[in-house]
């Protein structure tokens, strides 16, 4: 079961959060998955089509610099962990915080929980200082209302 859960783990992080593929996203979500992420700084994301919407956002806006690259993996029971790093561009207006086309390295750790072949819960820890300074001003205003 470790292995099926991290291979699960694994294409989700490399397919969906690396290359933006929201077939990938189909495949290994659940269609009620909850996602704890600064992406939504309102609370957590609340089903798969909200979740791929406000990712292809971000991943839109914050193309690609070089491809993500997994730092650590592993599994236990229903869980898999995995870190990783994504190097991307602010090429956009993001939260109306104008592109400033500076390359940011995303830093992250994600927390999964997998039932019946699908990521049902991801709890998204990351020390991404420059992304979270750079979006401070927008951002700010949301979480401490």
């Amino acid at each position: 079961m470790t292995a099926d859960v991290l291979s699960i783990a694994r294409e989700y992080v490399e397919g969906f959060l690396g290359r933006g593929d929201t077939s990938v996203a189909d495949s290994v979500l659940s269609p009620d998955i909850q996602v704890i992420t600064g992406l939504s700084p309102q609370g957590p994301i609340q089903g798969l089509e909200a979740y791929k919407q406000i990712f292809t956002d971000f991943y839109a806006k914050f193309p690609e610099v070089s491809p993500l690259k997994i730092i650590d993996a592993f599994a236990a029971g229903d869980r898999a962990v995995i870190r990783f790093h994504s190097h991307r561009r602010h090429a956009h207006d993001y939260f109306g915080v104008a592109a400033t086309n500076r390359e940011i390295l995303f830093d992250e750790t994600h927390v999964m929980r997998i039932e019946g072949g699908k990521v049902v819960e991801n709890v998204v820890s990351a020390t991404n200082l420059e992304f979270e300074m750079l979006m401070a001003p927008a951002l700010t205003p949301l979480i401490l209302k």
